[in-house]
């Protein structure tokens, strides 16, 4: 079972108040429904989700909002191969196989995945901050189609 409400809306506003920023209802509810669970969401699924709940909330207060999570190291944002971006609710290290197929998202633990990478660009003067190993290619279950 995931967090509480009041667990995540104590974690959102500890964070905001800490950078001097407003806590308000879409900020909270964008975040409980994102940090619920482990999981991959699009601004517009999570619209959706929470329109009914709150008929005011606009795609843009999403975006802005998971901006928000984003710079607040709540989520993180993954690019697909597709171009398309997810918001994912585990921030800590790991990786992402992606199905070109039906668009599964599954996070992979590998250890020293990105070890080398990291050594390359940091070789050549790049100051690294973020390396993940981005897998594509079919779930089990379309390979087994």
């Amino acid at each position: 079972m995931g967090p509480t409400d009041q667990t995540l809306d104590l974690e959102l506003t500890d964070a905001l108040r800490a950078r001097g920023q407003r806590v308000t209802l879409p900020r909270l509810l964008v975040h409980r429904h994102v940090r619920r669970g482990p999981q991959h969401v699009t601004a517009e699924q999570v619209h959706s989700a929470l329109a009914p709940e709150l008929s005011s909330l606009s795609p843009g207060t999403i975006y802005a909002t998971l901006d928000v999570l984003e710079d607040l190291g709540l989520v993180r944002r993954v690019c697909t191969p597709g171009g398309s971006t997810v918001f994912d609710s585990r921030t800590d290290t790991h990786h992402h196989a992606f199905c070109r197929d039906c668009g599964r998202i599954t996070d992979v633990e590998a250890a020293g995945g990105t070890t080398a990478a990291r050594r390359a660009a940091t070789a050549a003067g790049f100051a690294v901050e973020h390396a993940e190993v981005q897998l594509t290619g079919r779930c089990a279950d379309c390979a087994e189609r």
